[in-house]
C-alpha cells in the first residue's frame, strides 16, 4: 500500500445549543477530537421555527475548523451520541481561489443593436371593381 498523506480540510459547522455557556463546551470537544479551530465562534440568540427537542429558543453558532476526513466523521458520531447540541451541520468549505480581476481594456462594453426594419410593402390594385361587376362575381360563385 501507498503511504498516503492524510491531509486537513477547512470544515465549518453550525449548530444549536440552549444556552451560551454550552458553547466552551462543543469547542472543548471538538478540540479534544483533533480539530483545530480557525474562527472564533459567531453565536446569535434565535427563535426557532418548530420545537426542537422541547425548545422554542436557541443560540445559534457557527465556527470553521481543519481536521482529516477520520476525525470529522468521528466528531458527526460522537455529537450524536452526546448531548451537548440540539442540532448541528458539518459542511467542508470550498477552497478559495483567487481570481484576477479584468483591467479595464480587457472589460468590453456589449452594445445593443436595433432590432431590423421590416420594409412591408402593400400592392394596391389600380383596377379597382364596381358594384355591378361584384354582384356578377358573387352571383357565378355561388351557383
Amino acid at each position: 500500500m501507498e503511504n498516503l498523506e492524510i491531509e486537513n480540510k477547512t470544515y465549518e459547522i453550525s449548530f444549536l445549543v440552549k444556552t451560551e455557556e454550552e458553547i466552551s463546551g462543543v469547542v472543548d470537544f471538538l478540540k479534544n477530537h483533533k480539530a483545530e479551530i480557525i474562527s472564533e465562534p459567531v453565536a446569535k440568540n434565535i427563535t426557532l421555527a418548530y420545537e426542537i427537542k422541547k425548545n422554542k429558543e436557541a443560540v445559534f453558532v457557527y465556527l470553521k475548523f481543519k481536521a482529516t476526513g477520520e476525525d470529522v466523521k468521528l466528531i458527526e458520531k460522537d455529537l450524536n451520541l452526546a448531548n451537548l447540541v440540539i442540532r448541528f451541520l458539518i459542511i467542508i468549505l470550498p477552497k478559495e481561489v483567487y481570481v484576477k480581476p479584468r483591467s479595464e481594456n480587457q472589460v468590453e462594453e456589449k452594445k445593443a443593436k436595433p432590432a431590423p426594419v421590416q420594409h412591408i410593402q402593400i400592392k394596391q390594385s389600380n383596377a379597382s371593381l364596381s358594384n355591378e361587376a361584384l354582384e356578377k362575381k358573387i352571383e357565378e360563385i355561388l351557383k
